[in-house]
C-alpha cells in the first residue's frame, strides 16, 4: 500500500508579505487585530472521521474565532459550524486537539488561545463546549484565564480531562455538574493525551530526570506517577517551548495497550496496567509523530515529518514492521508540518498542516492503493 494521490484543499489565502512582520517575530495580537491576517490566516489542527454523517469534523487555529468545520469530501466544499457566533471571547481562536466525538454524530471539544503574556491575566480562558445538531451547548471554563490545548472525554462518568496553556496544569472537569474536581500542575504540555480501557487518563508531568507518564482516575482522588523519562528535543530546538514535553500524538490501540508518537520522531506502546512504555521504533529518521489513528487491517497509521519533509506510515502490530507509504505533497506544494490525521474507513488519510509562516495552512487528502 502506498500514497496514490495527494490533493492540497485551500479554505483561506494569504500572502507571504502580509506575515512578514509575525514571521520575524511579532506577537500574537498582532493576528488579532490586522483584519488580514484575522481574517485570513489559518492552522488546520485538529480532525475527526465523522461517520456518521460521512464528512470531515475539522477544527482550525483562525484568529477570527470561526474554528469548528467540516469538509465533504464528495464535493471538496467546506462549510462553517458557526462557532464565531457563540465564541463570546476573542482569545478563543483554535482547537488545538481533541475534537472528541459524542457517538451521535456531534463533538465535545475545548477552545485553546495564543494570549500573549501581557494579556493573561485580562483573559477569561479556555471553555468546553458541546456541539450538535447545530447547536453549542457552552460547558464552563475548567480553570479561569488558562486556555485549553487537548482534551480527553469520559461519557460513561461524564468528565473532560485536559491540559491547559500557557501554565500546563492538568484538570479533571464534571461537565455534568459544572465544576473543576481536580487540577495539577505538570510542569510539562503534551498535544495529546490517552484514556485506556479501565477510565484512566494518561499524561506527562515534568522530574529532574525529565518528562515522565502519570495516570489519573477520578475514584483515586490524586494522579498516580511514574520516573521513567522519555526522550525528548533538546531545550534550544526550534519546536520546543517552555515546558513543552515530549508527547505528540496519543491513541487506545483497542487491543490493551496504549501507543504515543513523540517529537523526537518515535512510537512507543505502553502497557496500563504497568505503566511501563517500550520503544517500537520509529517510521524514518526524521521528527515528529504527530498524528496516530487505527488504521487498515487494524494497522497503526500515522505522520511523521516537518519542515516540508512530511509523509504517512503504517506498523503492523503483528510483525513489529514500519511502511513508508509515501509524501504528503502535489506538484505545486509540499505539506509543511502535520499536526493530526484522520482516516475515513477507506482509502482517504485527511492531514492538518499547522504552522506555516508564509501563507495559510492546507487540508490534505492522500487517496492510498
Amino acid at each position: 500500500m502506498k500514497i496514490k494521490n495527494v490533493k492540497a484543499h485551500a479554505l483561506k489565502y494569504v500572502s507571504s508579505e502580509a506575515l512578514a512582520e509575525f514571521r520575524n517575530g511579532g506577537p500574537h495580537k498582532l493576528l488579532r487585530n490586522d483584519p488580514v491576517l484575522r481574517n485570513n490566516w489559518i492552522s488546520f489542527t485538529a480532525l475527526d472521521w465523522n461517520s456518521i454523517e460521512n464528512c470531515l469534523s475539522i477544527g482550525l487555529t483562525s484568529f477570527d474565532t470561526d474554528i469548528l468545520w467540516r469538509f465533504d469530501p464528495s464535493s471538496s466544499k467546506f462549510e462553517s459550524l458557526g462557532f464565531a457566533a457563540v465564541a463570546n471571547d476573542s482569545q478563543r481562536i483554535k482547537i488545538h486537539r481533541g475534537l472528541q466525538p459524542d457517538l451521535e454524530g456531534g463533538y465535545f471539544f475545548g477552545t485553546a488561545g495564543l494570549p500573549d503574556l501581557d494579556e493573561r491575566n485580562d483573559t477569561i480562558g479556555g471553555g468546553v463546549y458541546h456541539y450538535r445538531g447545530g447547536r453549542y451547548e457552552f460547558l464552563g471554563i475548567p480553570l479561569p484565564h488558562e486556555y485549553i490545548q487537548n482534551i480527553e472525554l469520559d461519557l460513561q462518568r461524564q468528565r473532560v480531562y485536559g491540559i491547559s496553556y500557557p501554565t500546563m496544569n492538568f484538570f479533571d472537569y464534571d461537565y455534568k455538574n459544572r465544576k473543576t474536581v481536580f487540577s495539577f500542575f505538570t510542569r510539562s504540555h503534551f498535544h495529546e493525551s490517552g484514556l485506556d480501557d479501565d477510565g484512566f487518563f494518561w499524561g506527562t508531568w515534568s522530574t529532574r530526570k525529565g518528562h515522565c507518564l502519570f495516570r489519573y482516575h477520578p475514584e483515586m482522588g490524586r494522579p498516580e506517577f511514574f520516573d521513567e523519562p522519555i526522550p525528548n528535543l533538546g531545550p534550544d530546538h526550534p519546536f520546543q517551548f517552555t515546558m513543552n514535553g515530549p508527547i505528540d500524538s496519543f491513541i487506545n490501540g483497542r487491543d490493551g495497550f496504549l501507543y504515543f508518537g513523540t517529537t523526537p520522531g518515535e512510537l512507543y506502546r505502553l502497557d496500563p496496567k504497568s505503566g511501563k512504555h517500550i520503544l517500537l521504533g520509529r517510521p524514518t529518521p526524521g521528527l515528529r509523530l504527530s498524528g496516530l489513528v487505527l488504521g487498515p487491517q487494524g494497522k497503526l497509521l500515522g505522520s511523521y515529518g516537518a519542515y516540508h519533509q512530511t509523509g504517512l506510515f503504517l506498523y503492523d502490530r503483528a510483525t513489529g514492521e514500519f511502511a513508508d507509504l509515501g509524501s504528503i505533497r502535489d506538484e505545486n506544494y509540499a505539506c509543511f508540518m502535520i499536526h493530526d490525521i484522520a482516516w475515513d474507513g477507506g482509502v482517504r488519510v485527511f492531514a492538518a498542516e499547522t504552522d506555516t509562516l508564509d501563507r495559510s495552512g492546507f487540508l490534505w487528502e492522500a487517496t492510498l492503493g
